[in-house]
């Protein structure tokens, strides 16, 4: 197979307060183009101003760049009590729901188009992370070490139907946004989805940090829909942005969940949320009951792929599955603490790094909720640095070469791309 390389500039990015005028886009920009044989366009986008305005920078980019259709209340009643739920709650999405109306000529009362969110190819969210305390780690700061995968297909063909001209691949059109508003925290997030709040990982200039991951045990809807609008409360993108833009501690995180409506979405998902004092827990919602799960770390690194962790607290209870299915959530879960386990001395950043790779998705599987077995891949593996604000990222490109010994391709990513928070700790 002929080679070929695409070079790709390492990106430092710090923006500073006396320097950008409030209200601008201060970038917008393609990082990663997609290119004939590769499978993802990655976008920069940095954007500072009140909250209003930045909705409306939100609704503007929606527009231009993925032509995000505005979604129907199935009645203005609706509507109404979306506006007061958010005016009680989460007030920072409220202001950025009148820039988005704004946007797209609406009165911010308009009772007929929802704006509490800007969706496009929308998909589940498959992952593994793991979370490292600063006692454990080699420069004394806490990581988070996160891969995003999933299948490299759209979601017609995922739910077994044929693709449609024109459709996108799911998580072909990604995002690293900087959001650095005059109410709430700013924040540095990895997302697709929906630009308005989804992300699959992000960070906040306090220290928290938030992934969200699928969980296969945990209740969902079967219609694939993000709509919490017909019944009120947040869907699982909207309590995830809410904590970034609010929540300084994963104590105040535990609060802000416990007092919000979590609504179901297309794809069940839980939270493994940390903060700069080492702490962390993951969140998960039972299927039986609907009562809330806490799991906290206990000072110790963290573990979560794709299953319940309340449910499975011991690697030695796991169901039983195939050596070869690689991709399966008890496997990746029992191999990331395997590494714990055999890792001697403390973690390096270079060491979560490898942590990332001995899970990587580069199989055919249909665990994530395909209609049949269709190619799934490690899209984005990334690891963030709490103390430094910092994240670093890459981006698959194409398959590369197949392994012989066991029948998988190699993943071809581009360079690491690194990114910075521009805040004064």
């Amino acid at each position: 197979m002929k080679k070929y390389y695409i070079l790709l500039s390492i990106m430092l990015l710090t923006v500073s307060a006396t320097t950008v005028p409030a209200g601008t886009v201060v970038t917008n920009e393609v990082i990663l183009p997609k290119e004939p044989g590769t499978y993802m366009e990655v976008r920069h986008i940095v954007l500072r101003g009140t909250n209003e305005e930045i909705g409306k920078a939100l609704g503007d980019i929606a527009r231009e760049w993925l032509d995000v259709k505005l979604g129907r209340y199935a009645s203005p009643v609706y509507a109404k009590a979306r506006r007061l739920y958010m005016a009680k709650n989460y007030p920072i999405l409220l202001d950025r729901m009148k820039g988005v109306a704004e946007s797209y000529n609406l009165s911010p009362a308009d009772d007929t188009y929802v704006t509490s969110y800007l969706v496009y190819d929308l998909a589940p969210l498959a992952c593994s992370a793991l979370y490292f305390p600063a006692g454990f780690t080699t420069s004394g700061h806490i990581l988070l070490a996160h891969n995003m995968d999933f299948y490299i297909t759209t979601l017609r063909e995922m739910l077994g139907m044929k693709r449609v001209d024109g459709e996108h691949d799911l998580f072909s059109r990604n995002f690293i946004m900087e959001l650095y508003p005059d109410k709430g925290y700013a924040s540095l997030v990895v997302g697709a989805l929906d630009l308005m709040n989804g992300f699959q990982s992000g960070m906040n200039s306090e220290g928290l940090i938030v992934a969200m991951l699928a969980d296969n045990n945990a209740p969902a809807n079967k219609t694939p829909s993000p709509r919490g609008d017909a019944t009120g409360g947040l869907n699982v993108l909207q309590v995830a942005r809410l904590i970034l833009d609010t929540c300084a501690t994963v104590d105040e995180a535990r609060i802000a969940i416990l007092n919000n409506k979590l609504t179901l979405g297309f794809e069940p998902a839980h939270f493994l949320i940390g903060d700069k004092s080492g702490k962390s827990f993951i969140y998960e919602t039972s299927s039986k009951d609907f009562t809330d799960h806490f799991t906290g770390n206990d000072g110790k690194p963290q573990i979560m792929t794709n299953h319940s962790v309340y449910l499975y607290p011991d690697v030695n209870g796991f169901p039983s599955y195939s050596p070869r299915a690689t991709y399966n959530s008890f496997y990746r879960y029992r191999a990331l603490n395997d590494f714990l386990q055999k890792h001697r001395g403390k973690i390096s950043r270079d060491d979560a790094w490898r942590a990332l790779h001995s899970v990587y998705a580069h199989t055919v599987d249909a665990d994530e909720g395909a209609a049949f077995p269709i190619p799934c891949r490690t899209l984005c593996p990334m690891v963030y640095d709490i103390d430094e604000r910092s994240l670093e990222v890459k981006f698959y490109l194409k398959d590369g070469p197949t392994d012989p010994s066991t029948g998988d391709p190699k993943l071809i990513f581009s360079k690491i791309f690194r990114f910075k928070l521009a805040v004064n700790k």
